[in-house]
């Protein structure tokens, strides 16, 4: 009997520490919005990263909602996962500039989970914003959605430049999907659709003294906030380093191991004692 508590013990642990390190996102994000962890709504949204603060709303907050996400080329498909939607135009997180979090890159991974809702509020469609104030300044990224109001581009600003890369991100309307950009300095750019490589340009040279403060989800900035993306964010993140091909698939699939693991890891015990 002592050998079988003892067998038991083991597996238990050995559960225990199999999804506890399933359940972390790769570490060191300096940005981690996630709307399933947010006790500050409506009056910002916590950074559970290392860069710390709040991204407060800029003129109102996005509508906290909870639905169903599913992505069925992650394997993804979960019930009662909260997100946050915009109704109208203005309706972002981040600004005032003077009080959001700094990020400090040169090498940068970006991570969306999101989903397009519908057609542009204004004249153009923005997605999001990670600047150097001011705005448009001497380094950033800008995203934003082209052509039919579905094709995800980005803009770079670095050493007083500016050129355009395309990622071939296509936001289909109200699917939810994984968003990976990821920057290595001055080598290249490459973005990810679900796990998935589609996209692959050179890099750019950022400098890290310079902190990426002008910070805007639902639009490129603080200043342009009235060209709102007609869309929802669950989950938003930025690292200080290039994730690669490995550690972009194990943050998409993984997205909300996180969130489960007390249910999974009862149903787990009660199987194992019921083995024996």
């Amino acid at each position: 009997m002592k050998k079988v508590a003892l067998t038991l013990t083991t597996l238990f642990l050995f559960v225990i520490a199999c999804t506890v390190a399933l359940a972390d996102a790769v570490p060191g994000a300096l940005l981690y919005l996630d709307a399933s962890d947010n006790n500050h709504h409506p009056k910002g949204w916590k950074n559970l990263g290392e860069a710390g603060g709040t991204l407060l709303p800029a003129d109102q907050a996005p509508k906290l909602e909870e639905g169903r996400i599913r992505i069925p080329a992650l394997g993804i498909n979960h019930d009662n996962v909260k997100y946050y939607t915009t109704r109208k135009s203005k309706e972002t997180f981040g600004g005032p500039v003077a009080r959001n979090p700094k990020l400090f890159v040169e090498d940068w991974t970006l991570e969306f989970l999101c989903k397009r809702n519908g057609g542009l509020y204004v004249e153009e469609h923005h997605f999001a914003g990670f600047q150097n104030s001011p705005r448009e300044g001497r380094q950033g990224l800008r995203l934003w959605l082209l052509g039919n109001g579905q094709n995800l581009d980005m803009s770079i600003h670095a050493k007083g430049g500016k050129t355009g890369q395309a990622l071939k991100i296509v936001l289909e309307e109200d699917v939810w999907t994984w968003i990976s950009i990821v920057g290595t300095d001055k080598k290249s750019i490459i973005a990810y659709q679900d796990g998935k490589e589609v996209a692959k340009g050179p890099g750019v040279d950022f400098d890290n003294r310079l902190p990426l403060n002008d910070i805007s989800i639902g639009a490129n900035s603080y200043d342009e906030r009235r060209r709102t993306f007609n869309g929802s964010f669950s989950i938003v993140r930025v690292y200080d380093k290039a994730l690669t091909a490995d550690q972009v698939m194990s943050n998409a699939k993984g997205a909300f191991l996180a969130v489960e693991p007390g249910g999974k890891l009862s149903t787990t015990w009660g199987k194992i004692k019921n083995g024996f």
